[in-house]
């Protein structure tokens, strides 16, 4: 599934894709990323907790936890992600966790991310033309 929103910057960026693999609830650990229907859609959001049979999740960059998540929401958990044709641990690492914290405060800083984030993959696409 090819991502097309920022709320999990800076593990998952819009033009990624992601991997869903089919878990039962019981597999499903704080840390990770599931995959749920909301709404009508689908959204990838980290696991914060579990409470009973339903999950706490959040948008690594977003402000406020969502709604508890039952499990029928529940599509998987993202078990990949793929950017540029490289594959990306969806563990989120110790500077993520920095740069998410400081994204979840300043609208600013998200906004200067997307900016930075695009023009670095504009500048990857010329390399791919230059290098053809």
């Amino acid at each position: 599934m090819k991502v097309s929103v920022a709320s999990m910057l800076p593990s998952v960026w819009s033009g990624d894709v992601v991997a869903v693999q089919r878990r039962e609830l019981a597999e499903l650990q704080p840390g990770q990323i599931v995959l749920c229907r909301r709404e009508g859609g689908l959204i990838a959001h980290r696991i914060l907790s579990a409470v009973g049979d339903r999950l706490i999740t959040q948008g690594d960059s977003l402000p406020h936890p969502d709604p508890p998540m039952t499990t029928s929401e529940i599509v998987g958990q993202v078990v990949s992600i793929l950017r540029d044709g490289h594959s990306v641990s969806p563990q989120q690492s110790r500077w993520q966790r920095t740069l998410s914290a400081i994204l979840r405060r300043s609208d600013f800083c998200t906004r200067m991310t997307l900016r930075i984030g695009r023009r670095l993959q504009l500048l990857r696409s010329m390399e791919l033309l230059w290098a053809s």
